[in-house]
Formats: structure tokens, C-alpha cells, sequence
């Protein structure tokens, strides 16, 4: 282990002495061009949302538009790609109510208005009314650093002050932005211990955030609550985010805790090793918990190194039987055991590389120390024993985009513990816009997921095919939906469907939907266990 973790000092080494400039990728913009194609090819990951994207591209490219006007984008322009950072300058709520509330000025479809140019010289691409997001604020100067916050994406807008309107005063500028959530889950039938087929959550977030007048000193806390209406072990006191950052030029450091995603693909996310998963919001295994952290990035034409000291470890939150969606015995968290003398307090190291080469996104990632999936041993009192290996991890992802096209690659070799292998999911998304004579965008998904363990895995996915649907209206309220199928190629009995809906009622109020299906009659399919945890779930979320 140490051989190997001075070897990856090396490299670290050597890279930050390569990463000196700021990357300056371009794309360019021909008559087929359109924001929104333009905004999905670069954006960085699904926790950037869609109109941080395109507000990024408008802000940091006042030349590519006739009079700033983000519904003329002009043919010959060449765009420069902002980075991630400050794609999340903009809070994801914000960059919504503005891009809903510029399409509900819209008048005139954009293809008629750009039909008729001020400047005949200046030919406007058609943008759609997917792209119409003009937000009338001064653009930041290149000089200085866009401001990082959330990462995970909160996609309702919330605060009705845009930053022109923010006080701004010389100690600095902060926001509170804050949600309230219930949530409903009905299931199809009772529980393995007779468990209730309706339950209720309630979950309250907050994010605070300040800024230092000169923009290189940030706060961020963000605490999040969950009470659950049948399940103690499902309740949950957190901190998401609770750091400062340097933002220095060319590079930054973060001290704290925070929450990071890495991964490009969408049935399963094998790089995503940084963060503990909260088994008890949803067997999606999206939901993180907090990571205590250090972090030191260096940016430049090499590309982008991020190096992670995590100093503290958290262990999975399970849900009781009580609670569903739960294994088949609980999980006793006395009787954790670790590989690692330190336990919890051992001391975790990571770093990843990212560069993009024109259409494609490489990312490279190590990750070594406590295993963020215990194995789950059964013992004599009928319940679950947690064990936490150690492990290195060798990550690949790639995103590559050919037109209306992204296909998608991740990929892992894992030593830990009893296992020894590889994984990888790999696949693609094709998106149709403009389809039923609608301004809708149609996705098609299809990923294979495959693990050298076979029926030996710990989590399905060992020869698997997802295949799925993306249908996003483009309206004012918001509304997206996704129904996606993952079928097993060995046991044809053994599948999981999900859907996914969300929809903006008000300004402050958001309905989503979440549903699952189960299918399994072999007792040594991990879907066995919740084969009567079918459910359909409705979330208000208030934001204010």
C-alpha cells in the first residue's frame, strides 16, 4: 500500500508542475448549432444542471451573442467552455427561476425572431425555447475565479433575488436558500416483516453560503434533517457541506466537509467512490452523506488534478425492515469490523485527473483506504454484521459527444478484501429535439453493466442491460420524466423498472415522483430481497 501510494505522489507531483494555465477549450458554432446541444456536450456531469450550463456559456461568452441577447447566438462565434466551477457559480435554483422565468416572456418562437438579424453580417443560429435563459447581469471579469457552491443538484428554484440585487458590501456577500420536503411512499404490499405499505418522511435543507469581497474566501454549510414516520434507523442529523475555500489563481484548497460526485453514466455510478451512500433515501445509492476532507486542485492546459486527504470515515446508512427497501436481516452497526487498525479514523487518500480533448472528457481517479460497500455477514443472532475492507480503486470515465450522441464509459479495477476485479457500464444517449412537432427532447438510453465477479457480486450489475427513456417538455413548470429497465441476461426472471417525474407547480413548490419495481424469484439475486418492496413515492418540495 505504501509503495503504491508514493508512486501516485510522483505522478501528483509531476502533474501540478505541468498544470500552470488556465484550460481555454473552445467549441464553435455552426448553422446547426443550438445552446442547448451546445450545453449538453459540455456539461461536466448530471449534478450541473442544464441552465447553469447555458448561463455559464452566456456569461463568460459576451461575444457570441448579438447585443448579449442569449436568443441570437451568431453563426462563426467560438465559444470558450467555462469550467465546472463556474458552470456551479450560478446555485442551481437561481439559473432556474431565471432560464423559467425568460421562457415565460418568450412571445415569438426563437426561429421566427431570428429570422430577421439587426446586423445582416451577424447570422443567428435558431437557439429553440429550450435555450431562451437572457438573465440580464454583468459579465465577471476572466480574471476573476467563479465561485463553486453545491454539488448536488437541487433543481427547483427557490430565492426570487438575482445576485445584481444581492447586498453587496465590502466584508462580503452571503445567501440562505432553504427546502422543506414531505414525502409519500406507497408499496404494493407489506413488508418481509409485515411491515406498513404506507409511510411518510419529512426532510428539511438549508444552504448558507458566504463570499469574500475579493472572491477568494468561501463558506458554505449546508445541513440537511429527515425524520421517518416508521423507521428510526432511517432518521438522519447531517451536514452535507460544511467547508471554507482558498480560490487562488490557477488553483484553490477546501478544508471541511463536503459532498463530490464523480461519474458519467446512468444506471450505476462505479467511479463514485468519495462519498458514504444513504441506503435509506433510495436503493439508487445517489444519496451521500457528508465527507469530512482536504482538498487541493490545480488547473490548467494539462487539465484538472483534485488530490483528497479524507481523514474520517462514515459508514453506510441502512434502513430497518421496518423502513423497506432494507436487506433481509438488519444491520447491527455495534458489530462493525475494519481491516484497518484505525478504523473510522484511517486515514483515506484520493486524486483524479480530468482533461477534455475537443468532443471527449477523460477522467483518471485513484482512490485508497476503507471500502465505502461492507460486506454483510450473517451471524448467529439473526442479523447482519457490517465488514469494512480496505481497498485501491483504479477509475476511468469517458464522455464523448458526436452530435446528438453521448456515449458513455466507466470503468473500475478494485482490490479489496475476499475481491479481486473489474467492472465496467458503457453505453449511450441519444437525444431527439423538437419531437411530436413539440419543443420536447426525447432521450434514448442503453448501458451494459458487467463485473468479473459474476453471481458472486455484491450488487446487481454483473451482465446486466439498462435501457431507458428521457422526456423533458421544455415548459415552464419544468416538467422531465425517465422510465428505465435493467434486465439481467442470465436469469430473464430478474429485473428492475424505474420511473422518475418532476414537475414545478409555483415559483416555490415542486412535485416529484419516484417508482420502482422488483422482480426476482432466485433467492441468490440481490433483487430477491426486495421483490415485495414494489413502491411509488410523491415528494413536495417547498423552497424558500
Amino acid at each position: 500500500m505504501a509503495c503504491s501510494i508514493g508512486r501516485i505522489t510522483l505522478l501528483v507531483l509531476s502533474l501540478l508542475q505541468c498544470a500552470a494555465v488556465e484550460a481555454t477549450t473552445e467549441r464553435s458554432v455552426d448553422a446547426n448549432t443550438t445552446l442547448w446541444r451546445l450545453g449538453q456536450a459540455v456539461r461536466p456531469d448530471q449534478q450541473v444542471t442544464m441552465p447553469q450550463v447555458i448561463y455559464a456559456l452566456w456569461q463568460h461568452n459576451p461575444a457570441a451573442f448579438r447585443d448579449q441577447n442569449l436568443h441570437y447566438l451568431l453563426k462563426g462565434a467560438r465559444l470558450k467552455v467555462p469550467s465546472r466551477e463556474q458552470m456551479l457559480a450560478t446555485p442551481a435554483e437561481q439559473a432556474h427561476l431565471w432560464y423559467y422565468g425568460e421562457l415565460a416572456k418568450q412571445q415569438l418562437p426563437t426561429r421566427l425572431a431570428t429570422a430577421q438579424p439587426a446586423k445582416p453580417e451577424a447570422v443567428a443560429t435558431a437557439l429553440g425555447p429550450e435555450a431562451a435563459v437572457a438573465v440580464p447581469q454583468p459579465i465577471r471579469p476572466a480574471a476573476q475565479p467563479a465561485k463553486p457552491v453545491a454539488t448536488a443538484p437541487r433543481p427547483a428554484p427557490s430565492p426570487a433575488v438575482t445576485p445584481a440585487q444581492a447586498p453587496q458590501v465590502a466584508s462580503g456577500t452571503s445567501r440562505l436558500q432553504q427546502e422543506l420536503g414531505f414525502e409519500q411512499r406507497f408499496f404494493a404490499s407489506r413488508g418481509l416483516a409485515a411491515a406498513e405499505r404506507s409511510q411518510q418522511l419529512l426532510s428539511y435543507r438549508a444552504l448558507w453560503s458566504y463570499e469574500a469581497a475579493n472572491r477568494r474566501h468561501q463558506l458554505d454549510l449546508a445541513p440537511y434533517l429527515r425524520w421517518h414516520q416508521s423507521d428510526s434507523d432511517s432518521n438522519l442529523v447531517d451536514l452535507q457541506q460544511a467547508y471554507w475555500r482558498y480560490i487562488g489563481a490557477g488553483w484553490e484548497f477546501k478544508a471541511g466537509i463536503d459532498t463530490l460526485f464523480w461519474g458519467v453514466t446512468e444506471s450505476q455510478h462505479l467511479v463514485d467512490v468519495l462519498n458514504q451512500s444513504d441506503l435509506a433515501a433510495g436503493v439508487e445509492l445517489e444519496a451521500k452523506l457528508g465527507q469530512p476532507m482536504l482538498q487541493l486542485r490545480r488547473s490548467g492546459n494539462a487539465g484538472t488534478l483534485d488530490l483528497f486527504v479524507l481523514p474520517y470515515f462514515r459508514e453506510r446508512l441502512f434502513p430497518s425492515p421496518q423502513g423497506r427497501l432494507s436487506p433481509p436481516l438488519p444491520v447491527n452497526h455495534d458489530l462493525a469490523w475494519y481491516e484497518s487498525s484505525s478504523g473510522k479514523h484511517n486515514l483515506d487518500f484520493a486524486l483524479r485527473y480530468s482533461q477534455r480533448f475537443a468532443g471527449l472528457d477523460l477522467g483518471l481517479s485513484f482512490f485508497s483506504g476503507n471500502n465505502r460497500e461492507p460486506v454483510l455477514v450473517p451471524t448467529a443472532n439473526a442479523e447482519l454484521q457490517p465488514r469494512y475492507y480496505q481497498m485501491e480503486q483504479y477509475g476511468l470515465d469517458l464522455l464523448w459527444v458526436q452530435g446528438d450522441w453521448l456515449w458513455k464509459l466507466e470503468s473500475i479495477y478494485r482490490r479489496s478484501g475476499p475481491f479481486d476485479y473489474v467492472a465496467a457500464t458503457g453505453g449511450f444517449e441519444y437525444t431527439r429535439v423538437g419531437v411530436f412537432g413539440q419543443s420536447w427532447d426525447l432521450g434514448w438510453i442503453a448501458e451494459y453493466q458487467y463485473d468479473s465477479r459474476g453471481k458472486a457480486a455484491t450488487l446487481p450489475g454483473q451482465n446486466d442491460l439498462f435501457f431507458g427513456w428521457r422526456l423533458a417538455l421544455n415548459d415552464i413548470a419544468g416538467t422531465e420524466f425517465l422510465f428505465g429497465v435493467l434486465q439481467d441476461l442470465d436469469q430473464r426472471q430478474s429485473r428492475s423498472i424505474k420511473l422518475e417525474g418532476a414537475l414545478r407547480l409555483t415559483d416555490s413548490l415542486r412535485l416529484s415522483l419516484n417508482g420502482w419495481l422488483f422482480q426476482s424469484n432466485n433467492p441468490q439475486d440481490a433483487l430477491f430481497w426486495l421483490r415485495r418492496d414494489d413502491y411509488l413515492a410523491l415528494q413536495l418540495t417547498y423552497f424558500f
